[in-house]
């Protein structure tokens, strides 16, 4: 017992000492340190990052959105208990699996990556733990597919298999209005409203639980995540792909340098499509906001402003007379100088409408020094009471403030002796194309000019939290006078003048072409070789009796030696202006003759679909079918006066299917069975499809799709 008493006493005494130890490293001289050290391993505050907001198009489809991506790293080290043979033999079923979900890779490739991490495991060593599985990146369903694979359905800590989430900005229309739309914080609408889109990170503290695993905790530091707002433009999708791919066409056909195409609502400055693009070589690509920062001498264009101050500001009417000389050149004398102004083509004896129609520049130079030779600031007074001098940015940023000359400022100005001649038919005056535009919209808005726009709202899940709305410019550019002999001006140019390539048996088009050489940095307007580079423009609006859409289409080109292109506004830009105008004008019904009952089918509309289940629904109708394959199971219709058409589809693997006519229970089975990702809207059966059918296609795609009764 005396023993047994001692064994007690020495207990008693270490577990004392140990007690003791506890309290003196909790609380001594070293415990603040120590805990310290300890919250560092166990506890960190982890950021957490807000989820951008999503940009849309006018009418609801999605322009831009976070779509979250993950990089794939594999830790074999954890495989430890794994033999080689049942490795190898799980690795070439994974090798499979992955070639078919990321098919950018082959099953070779992988065999190969994950024999050399595995490899790399067994040495030990730096970077062991972490490997990349690809040098890229996989979407949600890539991820969610690669969970169940051999080995990696065991987990981090059975399979090795470790994921970290990022955000990356998805555009489902893939390069479409891609400088309008920009980068986050770079450049494009991305930039305007980036801390608008972007919300705030929140942070939560975490404790480790094992390696790299970290698990919120609560704590007063931790701040909560506040995700991004959307917003809503006023881009529409269809316009938007109409106006690139005239354009695009164009500059790539026409060998041109590079050119803008806006599309814009008369009444409410709302751009409905705007794009900019660049040639270089053989491919073209929307980097350069050439709307609002190609800022020159614009032409004949500027004719409209030299007719508006000559009826408004000096009360002419379009019958005054004019002499533009039948051999289209003359001199203008300033001294004992002469200035040779050229028509391109002789307008002879006329009057100012005739002017207008035939662009002559004698015919303005005549009428506006004849008006403004001993007054023209009363000619700059007028042109800078519209509205027109101001910096256009439509919510963007690097809109340039047009270069008006001023008498009363030579110095600064550069105004010299023939710097009204030169105003007078578009020269001595820089504007971008986004001004002229405006001013012709206002035209066609009866004189109110609007500030163009793209974002109409700011939304946080489709509540609206900041409405932009129209902003006036000029309440009233002139008197109703003028703007019905200008429009009258606009329209003749389009049926008598030089802009008749727009005329239309289906609707009228007011317009003005715009033909000018563009000044060369320190080369003046030629070069060395005798190349210049032109402007060519073609504005207006359509229809003229009741304007809806105003558009400017200027295509910049290089003339010279070895490059004999097209550069006069009327064979450059008009073509691509009557495009875009003619596929609008077919896009929307308001436009066409209503549909008689004569027109009207007979038949009852079958939607698409199960091909059984069309047959049924047309047998129960007492409506006769055509085409009586079997085997097929998807199929559309097409109606006729006495019987339905049945044309199957075979949906192939990897290609959009056609779902035009089907209800929409089918058409979401068909679409969403291919790994897509439906927007919808309206009802009825459907009418359009955002990705055209025989397109390629890959699993979470966004496809818009269109519904009507």
């Amino acid at each position: 017992m005396a023993r047994v008493r001692v064994l007690y006493i020495i207990f008693a005494v270490i577990g004392i000492s140990i007690f003791s130890m506890i309290i003196i490293t909790q609380y001594g001289p070293n415990g603040t340190p120590l805990r310290n050290r300890s919250d560092q391993k166990c506890y960190k505050m982890i950021e957490v990052p807000a989820s951008r907001g999503n940009i849309y198009s006018h009418d609801g489809r999605i322009l831009a959105t976070d779509s979250p991506s993950y990089n794939i790293t594999l830790d074999f080290t954890v495989l430890d208990n794994m033999s080689s043979d049942e490795f190898n033999r799980l690795a070439a079923e994974l090798a499979d699996s992955l070639s078919r979900t990321i098919p950018e890779y082959s099953k070779d490739y992988f065999t190969r990556r994950l024999r050399e991490i595995r490899a790399k495991a067994l040495r030990g060593g730096r970077g062991s733990q972490s490997q990349k599985l690809i040098p890229g990146k996989v979407n949600q369903i890539q991820l969610d597919k690669m969970r169940t694979f051999p080995i990696f359905n065991k987990g981090r800590l059975g399979g090795g298999f470790i994921y970290t989430q990022d955000a990356e900005r998805y555009k489902p229309y893939g390069t479409l209005a891609a400088r309008t739309l920009g980068q986050p914080g770079e450049f494009g609408l991305e930039a305007s409203f980036n801390k608008v889109l972007s919300g705030s990170d929140g942070r939560n503290m975490c404790v480790r639980l094992v390696r790299d695993v970290w698990v919120p905790v609560v704590s007063k530091d931790n701040i909560d995540v506040v995700n991004g707002y959307d917003i809503r433009t006023t881009i529409d999708v269809d316009m938007q792909d109409i106006a690139e791919s005239e354009l695009r066409r164009q500059i790539l056909d026409k060998n041109a340098t590079c050119g803008t195409a806006v599309i814009m609502d008369v009444k409410t400055g709302e751009i409905r499509a705007i794009s900019n693009l660049t040639r270089y070589g053989n491919i073209v690509r929307d980097d350069v906001n050439h709307a609002i920062t190609m800022r020159c001498e614009p032409g004949s264009t500027f004719k409209l402003v030299s007719l508006m101050a000559l009826i408004e500001e000096a009360g002419y009417s379009l019958d005054h007379p004019v002499d533009c000389t039948e051999k289209g050149r003359y001199y203008y004398e300033v001294g004992r100088r002469k200035y040779l102004i050229v028509d391109s083509h002789a307008a002879g004896q006329t009057d100012m409408l005739g002017a207008m129609e035939q662009s002559s520049n004698i015919g303005f130079v005549k009428l506006i020094d004849g008006e403004y030779h001993d007054q023209p600031e009363r000619f700059i007074d007028f042109i800078n009471s519209l509205g027109i001098d101001r910096p256009i940015n439509m919510q963007l940023y690097g809109g340039l403030r047009p270069i008006i000359k001023d008498p009363r400022r030579k110095k600064e100005t550069a105004w010299d002796a023939i710097s009204l001649m030169k105003m007078s038919y578009g020269y001595a005056v820089e504007l971008t194309p986004m001004h002229t535009l405006m001013l012709y919209n206002a035209i066609a808005n009866d004189g109110h000019m609007v500030a163009p726009r793209l974002v109409t709202a700011i939304e946080e899940n489709g509540v609206v939290k900041e409405k932009f709305g129209i902003e006036t410019v000029n309440r009233k550019i002139c008197s109703n006078h003028t703007l019905k002999l200008v429009r009258q001006a606009l329209e003749g140019v389009v049926e008598e003048g030089t802009g008749s390539l727009m005329k239309n048996p289906n609707y009228k088009v007011a317009g003005k072409t715009g033909t000018a050489q563009i000044a060369m940095k320190n080369k003046g307007y030629v070069d060395e070789r005798g190349g210049r580079d032109y402007l060519a423009t073609f504005v207006g609006y359509f229809p003229a009796d009741n304007p809806r859409y105003s558009c400017i289409v200027a295509i910049k080109t290089y003339n010279g030696p070895g490059a004999r292109n097209q550069y006069y506004g009327a064979s450059l830009a008009g073509p691509v202006f009557k495009a875009i105008a003619d596929r609008i004008y077919s896009l929307d019904a308001e436009w066409h003759a209503d549909i008689s009952n004569e027109d009207l089918s007979h038949v009852a509309q079958v939607k698409g679909g199960d091909i059984d289940e069309i047959r049924t629904a047309s047998s129960r109708l007492s409506i006769r079918t055509l085409n009586e394959t079997r085997g097929e199971t998807w199929g559309t219709t097409k109606l006729d006066s006495a019987r339905v058409e049945i044309l199957p589809l075979e949906p192939e693997e990897g290609i959009m299917p056609s779902v035009r006519g089907m209800a929409l229970k089918d058409a979401l089975y068909l679409l969403e069975s291919k790994g897509l990702k439906v927007h919808v809207q309206g009802k009825g059966r459907v009418v359009s499809q955002s990705i055209r059918a025989g397109a390629r296609i890959r699993e979470g795609n966004y496809v818009s799709i269109t519904l009507r009764p």
